[in-house]
């Protein structure tokens, strides 16, 4: 029996995944974030769809051919449902005929897991359709048994038919039933996700929202995404996720009526001219503007009846209280050069991903190149010298931070980025890659738009505030990190930790920021850091005054807890 593991072959992909990265090709790709290979775990073999490659864990013939010849499109023969009891039961759903010929739905037997194994059992079957073609198919019992083709590719549920559509706005459901619903209330610029919600209590959703990959050009057509999902925990997960990664301003809600969980529920209860208002009666979320007492009143009472949540803990336990990530915020970091502002933020990256799985990306220019840069995250990781590990430790290391850390760089190595060039990129990963986190270090490396006649102090004004609201918009947590000007020695000859305010512009510094912290080093001969948290908008998530004492382990790049003597 083979020993071997995808990871010797330099496939990363998590136990849940069917789709991953080629290492063969992906990194050569301008689309180097498409999953294009297909991995069958329980086989042991896989085969990529770009570029041909293809094996097995054994590495034998017998193998590779499986993998060449049976990881492909799914096979489906389209016919009509002629089965008296399969239409009599969606029409007990509100969904007619024609409709169910629209998406091309049929009925037939199909292999199904089940209490005893499993077998063959009579199915209704959902196509997905991708540019005139089936790349996937949804199979559902009568007892709500489902399965998709293994290996298949993951895309909206009647994503050509949305494309085709003349309206301005594009809605996603939940599950393929609640397309069809729309359908019969007259929409066609409809789509479901494939997947249905995640789980509520999920923090990293790995492959889960694969499908946006590829789907820009939907969300280029149309001005609004309006989120029909379930009235539901999960529901809400995934009306969460959706909007933060399409963009707040971009996307509305749906409120169900009272009694109705999602749009089939409405359709059967009320009828299409109902389900039609709901939609057409979709609101935004709020993003900024005025709210009434109405719109908080819920609000009010869920913070009157539940503690405060703080943010996120970073990873020491002589932090948690006194610093924790909000995301959504703005934290601005300062500190006198070389004292290790970049290292502790990336140590901090570190630790967020570690315990919460919150992918990050950075624009840092002074830790460039970035494969330079991955190898400090690489070693903080793994807490060992980066030069003293072997090539097993190394490979095992990338692997696990593979999903983790992303890079924003200009086009071209002598290129300035502006800070709406960052952001655009930033929102690509948002979208693409789910991040959480954003550092932009340093602020000076950032190429300069003042207008003419702009002071310094707004110029500072008006980048600060699109920044802390492209965080709050999108739900990440920013972390910017900016060089105090000329410090001035006291009378002991030391410079004293600096403020916001000796930063160039400090006073608007200090007020846009959510948090402030400063990172100074009282003695460069020893590792000792220490962390002074100079601001903190809301109490839940630190205490202002407050300093966090680190030992700095140069030859790991990690830090650890001051324990009192």
């Amino acid at each position: 029996m083979s020993t071997k593991t995808f990871a010797d072959f330099g496939i990363q992909i998590a136990s849940d995944e069917s789709r991953t990265l080629c290492p063969q090709c992906s990194p050569g790709r301008t689309k180097k974030y498409d999953k294009c290979l297909s991995v069958d775990q329980e086989k042991g073999v896989w085969f990529c769809h770009h570029c041909g490659w293809h094996g097995g864990l054994g590495g034998t013939n017998e193998e590779c051919e499986y993998a060449k010849t049976t990881l492909q499109l799914p096979h489906f023969v389209q016919s009509e449902i002629e089965d008296e009891k399969v239409l009599e039961w969606f029409h007990g759903r509100g969904i007619n005929r024609p409709t169910l010929a629209a998406f091309h739905v049929k009925s037939g037997p199909a292999w199904m897991h089940g209490p005893n194994g499993g077998g063959k059992t009579n199915t209704i079957q959902f196509p997905y359709y991708l540019g005139g073609q089936v790349v996937n198919v949804k199979y559902r019992t009568g007892d709500k048994r489902f399965r998709q083709e293994k290996n298949a590719k993951k895309c909206f549920f009647n994503f050509d038919m949305a494309m085709t559509s003349s309206s301005d706005r594009l809605i996603i459901t939940e599950g393929e039933m609640d397309c069809l619903a729309l359908y019969e209330a007259g929409f066609r610029s409809v789509v479901s996700v494939p997947d249905g919600a995640p789980s509520p209590d999920a923090q990293s959703y790995a492959t889960k929202f694969d499908f946006l990959h590829g789907a820009e050009p939907l969300f280029e057509k149309f001005k609004y995404v309006v989120l029909a999902v379930d009235n539901d925990a999960p529901g809400q997960k995934l009306q969460e996720e959706l909007c933060r990664r399409i963009g707040l301003d971009k996307c509305l809600k749906v409120l169900w009526p009272e009694g109705c969980k999602d749009a089939n529920d409405v359709l059967v209860k009320y009828g299409t001219d109902d389900l039609h208002r709901c939609i057409k009666d979709a609101a935004f979320f709020p993003v900024d503007g005025v709210q009434t007492v109405n719109d908080l009143w819920d609000a009010v009472f869920t913070l009157h009846e539940q503690p405060e949540q703080p943010g996120a803990d970073i990873g020491w336990d002589n932090a948690f209280g006194v610093f924790n990530v909000e995301p959504g915020q703005m934290t601005v970091v300062t500190g006198i050069p070389s004292h290790g502002k970049s290292t502790f933020i990336d140590a901090l990256r570190v630790n967020l991903f570690r315990k919460y799985g919150w992918p990050s990306a950075a624009f840092s220019p002074e830790n460039w190149p970035a494969s330079s840069h991955l190898a400090v995250l690489v070693e903080m990781y793994a807490a060992r010298n980066f030069r003293e590990m072997t090539q097993d430790e190394l490979y095992d290391a990338m692997c696990q931070v593979y999903q983790g850390f992303f890079f924003i760089q200009p086009d071209k190595d002598d290129d300035m980025m502006t800070v709406d060039t960052i952001l655009s990129r930033a929102k690509a990963l948002v979208y693409r890659e789910g991040i959480k986190v954003l550092v932009i270090d340093p602020w000076n490396e950032i190429a300069p738009t003042t207008k003419q006649g702009q002071r310094e102090d707004q110029y500072i004004s008006e980048q600060l505030a699109k920044i802390r609201r492209f965080a709050r918009v999108n739900g990440i947590h920013i972390f910017l990190i900016a060089h105090p000007r000329n410090l001035e020695k006291n009378k002991d000859g030391q410079y004293p930790p600096p403020t916001a305010y000796d930063i160039a512009g400090g006073a608007m510094w200090r007020n846009k920021a959510d948090n402030i912290l400063c990172v100074y080093r009282p003695d460069m001969k020893t590792g000792q850091t220490d962390v002074f948290v100079q601001k903190i908008r809301f109490r839940r998530n630190g205490k202002a005054g407050e300093v966090m004492n680190f030992n700095f382990h140069v030859g790991t790049s990690t830090y650890h807890t001051m324990r009192a003597m």
